[in-house]
Parts: structure tokens; C-alpha cells; sequence
């Protein structure tokens, strides 16, 4: 389970396209993670998309989405 207290920030995007791939790769790899989308500020049709996954896997997701921005 993730918690405030044991995660650790993976990414932060505003490309739903990376969030869904980058999303696709730690499920496909049984990565843990959980998202804080964040909608835009008045009006603006732009999502942030804040990652996160547990600290003990912080090295292996980094690992996994390095060829998502190539």
C-alpha cells in the first residue's frame, strides 16, 4: 500500500499520453503506483498528472519508463 509516508515521486506530467503509458508499464511490471490529477486552474483544459510509486520501487519504475520520453 501506498502512503504519503512511504512514497516517492515518480513524474510529473501534463501529456495524458506519457501518464497512460508510463501507467500501462508499472501495472504491466506490477509496479505499485497511485496518481494526483490535478485539473487546471480556471478554465484551462490542462491536467497535471503527479506519479508516484513506493520508495522500495523507485529505482525499478525509473528503469521501466527511461524509453517513454526517446
Amino acid at each position: 500500500m501506498i502512503t504519503i509516508f512511504n512514497r516517492k515521486q515518480l513524474i510529473i506530467t501534463y501529456d495524458i499520453t506519457i501518464q497512460s503509458k508510463i501507467r500501462d508499464i508499472l501495472a504491466a511490471n506490477n509496479v505499485d503506483y497511485t496518481i494526483n490529477p490535478i485539473m487546471g486552474l480556471y478554465g484551462s483544459p490542462q491536467a497535471e498528472y503527479k506519479i508516484y510509486v513506493h520508495k522500495k520501487d523507485y529505482e525499478q519504475a525509473c528503469y521501466l519508463i527511461k524509453d517513454v520520453f526517446k
